[in-house]
């Protein structure tokens, strides 16, 4: 016959694996690779009521048997958010240049072609019309500058040239890659910032708890290896049963 005390402690082993999956579900929503794009987080409850959730239970929870996965768990998470901004700090950059490029491409395109309607010669802007960005116009441009004014082959090549010029100027997709690298930053900052103090309170719990004695101060010891006795049968005893549940729960939805 089960104990009180068992059967709380099966109560709070499956709350934090609840948790936990809660947490395994916001690493791939900012995995790099994941296709749900972040742009309009602000927006988003269900995303903000995720962050709070996990906060508010970090904050709270008993650590008297303390869950290790849950720390190594948001350790990880902050440690990649912060990557991350990093990363995107560098894309980010990039991504302007870009823009000022193409609109430094954009008007010299337009003196170009403000030139060859006055019939000047193409040839003239050779080694301009060598980038890469620009260099599909250059037969279009030759057009624009032989043959006869309000001709079909004028007109199209006008269309062409000009369309190349607007887009260049407006450099719509760099422009959107930008407001979802921003906006991807913005929610991993969210991210950071949120679960700052519920990571501090764990860890200086944990640091309290445990005091590590080690012979070599360059290594580092898991927290997976830092265990008490009792959080050993946590492992092999508790959690296999809240996995089970948790399958069980799959298997109902």
């Amino acid at each position: 016959m089960r104990t009180m005390e068992n059967i709380e402690t099966n109560v709070q082993s499956i709350e934090l694996q609840k948790h936990i999956q809660k947490l395994e579900k916001l690493e791939r929503m900012i995995n790099p690779n994941s296709k749900k794009a972040m742009i309009l987080w602000e927006e988003d409850d269900a995303f903000k009521n995720l962050i709070s959730d996990l906060k508010e239970y970090a904050m709270n929870c008993d650590t008297s048997e303390f869950p290790v996965e849950l720390l190594d768990k948001m350790n990880a998470l902050q440690l990649d958010a912060v990557n991350q901004i990093a990363l995107s700090a560098t894309k980010i950059d990039e991504l302007k240049q870009q823009i000022q490029t193409n609109k430094d491409l954009s008007r010299t395109l337009s003196d170009i072609y403000i030139s060859a309607m006055a019939a000047k010669p193409v040839s003239e802007y050779a080694e301009i019309l060598e980038k890469e960005e620009i260099s599909s116009m250059k037969e279009h441009l030759e057009v624009i500058s032989t043959a006869v004014a309000d001709s079909e082959e004028y007109l199209k090549a006008e269309k062409i040239v000009k369309a190349k010029i607007n887009n260049l100027e407006n450099s719509v997709h760099v422009t959107t890659d930008l407001e979802r690298v921003t906006s991807k930053v913005g929610a991993l900052e969210y991210i950071k910032a949120e679960l700052a103090p519920a990571v501090e309170r764990l860890q200086a719990e944990y640091d309290a708890k445990y005091v590590i004695v080690e012979a070599d101060e360059d290594t580092e010891m898991s927290l997976a290896i830092r265990k008490t006795f009792k959080e050993k049968v946590y492992d092999a005893i508790v959690k296999p049963f809240a996995s089970l549940f948790k399958k069980k729960n799959k298997i109902k939805e």
